[in-house]
């Protein structure tokens, strides 16, 4: 009876105890439910397929942490691009640069306030300089590209400084990977070479047979999204510039191991540091469409001249032109280009750039798209039917010409049967080295058909019952390793010209706010946001869950491959709480008036109390487990308040 008395004064005893601090608990939960409402809620925005969603769930987990909100939305791939480049309708968003001609550092293309890619909102008056008469981000733009020798010391150190300052104190992006590409090609593929690109293997490849699946041994078949423009002038996106380098050639061309080659030019040279002399190739004829009577064209300098016209007066990229200050055409094969890197200043000045910019400038066919002048009597009419036309059924001088396209379905291409590029009177030029680097073409596939599979999850499956005959796996690292045990399948690797990024748009109201931050003047509060997410976000933990640890994490705002081009000390956001606390800060949304991990303190309180009366290891572990929670928020808002402090003190200092 006693024993029996003595247990229930002990249960009476731990239920008030329980009741007394379930009252405390609530009432602190309560207050607390208040304070864990985010600071702000900002909107992230990616494509849909593969592991880019993921990355947006990361930065939401990652972001919570401050008590900053993110919404997570993912889009098609049209929608996602008119509302990243078009509208600007995102705070966040998640992309991927990724060009293999790029050979110099030069990325005024991206980063400049008028450029066709600045997704970021970049503006000069974000950091205007009266020395300057610029934005100080433009400055180191326009000024990279004016150096007489290209891989200079100087122009080096330059870009370096560059890249510093534009992490440091515009930090337009997070990047996050560089990673190292896989393909994977079905083994009976003979000759293709990834590092070299489709256009450049298709003189050495054959089919060995057929694999499972396989409908022709003369086509090869690989996925894209679809595209939007075929005209080179206008193209922007990556399924668009994929055709559009199948059907066009440049006057130079670039390799790999950034050799320069001449290409529709026969020849150029420098007679000095801002004139520049071409020669064109003779024989080059250009495709013609089935029902015109242009059937008998060839290449000559008036495409030169009209081409170079086109992109710097008409194009989506005209601001990367500016360097053409005249033309001169002397003959039918050559014509002259007067050189001025910076039209600002009265003297002609060096385009450091130039060679690099030619390999990339596709050449168009003048007699077909200037058949029409506007009022002016000189610009050609971009409204003439001709220019309607070319932007889905472009003609050009390379290897492939278009048969015909099926929307959302499928775009397929053909050899150009009298491409100059299987023409050995031609190619037999010794400057070329021809046959060593594009092959012979003997009895080359006929067909190139690219199927509209936006979802890489697909592509994988239509891959594997052989309707793909070439893919992308780089985002899949399980399938990598079962295509390397699986005789069927070929897997080859490179480092790209690529870097991922999470993207801050600059005109948003608050990770673009421009006022300047509560507790550091010095930079805005837009900033010191920016730097907030950028050191909460974890990139070693998103790689090890995503990618097993295998992709390099970057730091650098342009491609790792571009070696010493990237500044080797450049600012790195490596995760670090702490700091991201502190600019959150100084940005004066967080005041350190309340401890970062509380919600569930109350509750774990209770059922460490309750486990302790019951006499059990449980409880007091649970109760150290409760304390160890407190002293760590106590030491990370110490910690945190003290740099802050420490950090107005220098400035007063």
């Amino acid at each position: 009876m006693l024993k029996m008395e003595n247990s229930r004064k002990k249960f009476g005893l731990i239920l008030f105890v329980i009741i007394l601090f379930s009252n405390i608990s609530l009432s602190h939960l309560v207050n607390r439910t208040q304070s864990i409402d985010p600071y702000f809620t900002l909107v992230f925005k990616t494509n849909g397929g593969g592991v880019r969603p993921d990355y947006g769930n990361f930065l939401k987990q990652h972001c919570a942490r401050m008590r900053i909100e993110i919404d997570v939305f993912v889009l098609s791939w049209s929608d996602f691009f008119s509302d990243v480049f078009i509208f600007k309708d995102f705070d966040i968003c998640y992309f991927s640069f990724e060009d293999e001609n790029v050979v110099d550092p030069d990325f005024s293309r991206v980063y400049s306030e008028n450029c066709l890619y600045n997704l970021f909102g970049y503006s000069a008056n974000m950091d205007w300089s009266n020395d300057y008469g610029m934005g100080k981000n433009e400055w180191y733009l326009k000024n990279g590209v004016l150096f007489d020798d290209p891989n200079s010391q100087e122009r080096v150190e330059h870009y370096w400084a560059w890249q510093q300052y534009m992490m440091d104190k515009i930090l337009p992006l997070a990047p996050t990977y560089s990673p190292m590409e896989y393909n994977a090609c079905w083994s009976n593929l003979i000759g293709y070479n990834f590092t070299k690109g489709l256009k450049e293997s298709w003189g050495k490849m054959s089919w060995s047979g057929t694999h499972e699946g396989q409908i022709s041994d003369d086509e090869i078949v690989i996925r894209n999204n679809p595209w939007i423009n075929l005209n080179p002038l206008f193209s922007k996106d990556s399924a668009s510039l994929e055709i559009t380098n199948l059907i066009f050639d440049p006057l130079i061309m670039i390799d790999s191991n950034h050799v320069v080659w001449p290409h529709l030019a026969q020849n150029y040279t420098f007679l000095n540091s801002t004139h520049l002399r071409i020669t064109c190739r003779e024989g080059i004829k250009w495709q013609a469409y089935p029902d015109s009577v242009l059937t008998n064209e060839y290449f000559d300098a008036d495409d030169v001249y009209f081409s170079l016209f086109c992109w710097k007066y008409l194009s989506n990229y005209r601001n990367e032109y500016t360097w053409i200050k005249d033309m001169l055409k002397i003959n039918q094969t050559c014509i002259d280009l007067f050189i001025d890197g910076d039209p600002s200043t009265i003297q002609n000045e060096p385009y450091t750039p130039v060679l690099s910019k030619l390999s990339t400038t596709l050449i168009l066919p003048e007699h077909y798209l200037n058949l029409a002048q506007s009022s002016d009597e000189v610009t050609p009419d971009v409204n003439y039917f001709s220019w309607i036309r070319f932007c889905t059924e472009p003609i050009g001088t390379s290897l492939f010409k278009v048969n015909n396209h099926t929307e959302n379905l499928e775009t397929s291409l053909s050899i150009f049967q009298n491409c100059w590029w299987m023409n050995t009177s031609i190619v037999s030029d010794s400057q070329l080295n021809w046959i060593s680097r594009f092959g012979g073409f003997s009895d080359p596939i006929n067909q190139l058909r690219i199927r509209i599979i936006p979802d890489i999850q697909t592509s994988i499956l239509l891959f594997e019952d052989g309707n793909i005959d070439i893919n992308d796996i780089t985002w899949n690292p399980d399938k990598r390793n079962q295509y390397l045990e699986d005789p069927n399948y070929d897997i080859q690797s490179d480092t790209s010209y690529r870097f991922d990024f999470y993207g801050y748009n600059l005109q948003r109201p608050i990770i673009g706010n421009k006022e300047p931050a509560s507790l550091d003047s010095t930079i805005t509060k837009g900033l010191a946001v920016r730097k907030a997410i950028s050191y909460a976000i974890d990139r070693q933990e998103i790689n090890d869950v995503i990618h097993r640890g295998e992709y390099s994490i970057c730091d650098n705002p342009i491609y790792p491959k571009l070696g010493v081009w990237n500044n080797p000390d450049i600012i790195r956001y490596n995760f670090d709480i702490d700091k991201a606390r502190y600019y959150l800060t100084v940005s004066g949304y967080d005041d350190y008036s309340h401890p970062p991990y509380e919600p569930t303190f109350g509750g774990w309180l209770i059922l460490g109390i309750t486990l302790a009366a019951l006499n059990t290891a449980i409880g007091f572990t649970t109760i150290l487990i409760v304390i160890t929670r407190r002293m760590r928020d106590v030491r990370l808002r110490k910690k945190t308040r003290e740099m802050v402090q420490r950090k107005l003190e220098n400035m007063k200092d």
